[in-house]
């Protein structure tokens, strides 16, 4: 074995206590995603009254530094070691701070003036964008190591993507719910800030300090540190597989996170005969069904076909969910929302999926195993998409004359531009980005027996050099994938 290649310190293959609590720890990735997507910038908007452009400067701020951060986590966690190991120390680290975090974040500040309100704001996001960070990296990450055979590796990022889907259900829907109470004036501003703070700040923070102490690598990597610079960043890039994963999970990410941004808007002021919970819930709820499906296709059928496989489908109903008449029977709507999240399944829960794989080639072609690099580059640059993204809609909601609820009119008649420019953004987000993702993942030909190959092939080149024919088959692999 080459002296330079370490193996882990953790005996045995993995647990089903320690695959349990691990992919328990995933309810913050999905969400603490959720919880922002879908309520931070009403919370902006209509609590803080901070008009819709400021509000998404904020978020798009604040995600810049969180995408910036991303890579800077990722070789810091990478060049750690640590007696519990590489990524474990920022689990627990994390989820220690993430409620007095959270407490500053919805913080319901009433500053008279409006530029305090977004400097606070801004404070508040990025520290928060900053924890998110120290957890989010080294846990994506550790899905790579937690074990090194490939049909355990994928029933545990399935069960972590299972508690991830289940958790994005509730912190979509149990926050709307909660939105909903406070607009109507059912609960007090208070009692909405400790629900968070406390609720869901414990329900995301236990997890993944249980992830740090129980959890461990069994992936053997390098001994020595790589300093981190430009072109150790771009590393990554060059990997072909690399490349493409990228594009079609921020594709994914972006069309959710927009359609997210705008369903209470959607909701409040295109279709109000419509209850956003039960869109959301409908939307969800759909995921979730088609899980144990897609479980059982995993391990015999390319990722990348089941990514794309109900894309069409998701683009015809979020034509029809964008042209839906303001009277329109909200049960009609609701049916178009699950067959438009039948369609989107596959690519919410492959990329994900997919990554381990992609890490493993990238093993393959840059000789070392950069896991932390990756994930850092590639939460960058779905953080910096999503960052944009959500900039645009609040600038496209102030540029149209959104129009501020107050209590004496706490759900106000927008002007026609704002209801149509939420209208359009629904075909934005699925049409046209999903229709590149579909483009994307259709020249991705990532197959099982592919992945299988390269990490017997990675195993073989931990214990000595490669024959003529090894060589040549890594040869013709990184051609097409490296």
């Amino acid at each position: 074995m080459n002296s330079k290649i370490v193996s882990s310190k953790a005996k045995g293959e993995i647990t089903k206590f320690e695959t349990f609590i691990f992919a328990l720890a995933d309810v913050f990735g999905g969400g603490g995603l959720a919880l922002l997507s879908v309520l931070y910038l009403p919370f902006l908007t209509n609590i803080l009254k901070i008009n819709p452009a400021w509000a998404g400067a904020v978020m798009m701020i604040s995600k810049t530094w969180d995408a910036i951060s991303d890579p800077l986590m990722g070789a810091i966690s990478d060049n750690t070691r640590t007696r519990i190991g590489r990524r474990r120390p920022y689990l627990i680290l994390g989820g220690a701070l993430l409620i007095p975090i959270m407490a500053l974040l919805w913080y319901p500040i009433n500053f008279e003036s409006h530029t305090l309100r977004v400097v606070y704001a801004t404070i508040a996001y990025l520290l928060y964008a900053t924890v998110s960070t120290i957890i989010g990296v080294p846990y994506s990450s550790l899905s790579t190591e937690i074990t090194g055979d490939f049909s355990l590796r994928n029933r545990t990022n399935l069960l972590r993507l299972a508690f991830s889907l289940l958790s994005t259900a509730i912190c979509t829907l149990a926050p709307t719910i909660l939105f909903s109470r406070l607009t109507n004036q059912k609960i007090d501003i208070w009692q909405f800030y400790f629900i968070i703070i406390l609720g869901f700040g414990s329900y995301y923070s236990i997890p993944n300090i249980c992830a740090g102490i129980f959890c461990k690598e069994r992936v053997p990597y390098a001994d020595e540190k790589i300093r981190f610079s430009f072109k150790v960043f771009l590393q990554p890039l060059k990997v072909r597989s690399f490349r493409k994963l990228i594009a079609i999970y921020s594709s994914q990410g972006v069309a959710l996170n927009i359609v997210s941004a705008v369903v209470i808007y959607y909701s409040l002021y295109v279709v109000p005969g419509i209850n956003s919970t039960i869109f959301l819930g409908t939307f969800l709820c759909m995921q979730l069904l088609l899980y144990p499906f897609i479980m059982k296709l995993v391990d015999k059928v390319p990722k990348t076909k089941i990514y794309r496989f109900g894309l069409p489908l998701t683009m015809l109903g979020a034509i029809i969910i964008a042209l839906f008449p303001k009277d329109g029977a909200p049960i009609l709507l609701y049916i178009t929302v699950a067959f438009t999240a039948l369609g989107f399944a596959g690519a919410q829960t492959m990329s994900w999926i997919i990554f381990p794989d992609v890490v493993d080639i990238g093993e393959l072609s840059l000789k070392q195993r950069l896991s932390g690099s990756f994930s850092g580059v590639m939460t960058f640059i779905n953080k910096v998409n999503l960052a944009i993204s959500i900039f645009l809609v609040g600038a496209v909601l102030g540029a149209t004359g959104f129009i501020h609820p107050t209590e004496e009119v706490p759900i106000p008649i927008q002007p026609i531009a704002t209801q149509n420019v939420i209208r359009f953004l629904v075909v934005l987000a699925f049409v046209i980005i999903m229709g590149f993702a579909y483009y994307v993942a259709s020249r991705f030909k990532l197959t099982p027996e592919i992945s299988k190959k390269v990490k017997n092939l990675l195993d073989i080149r931990r214990e000595r050099d490669f024959t003529k024919e090894e060589a040549q088959e890594v040869e013709e692999i990184l051609k097409e994938f490296g």
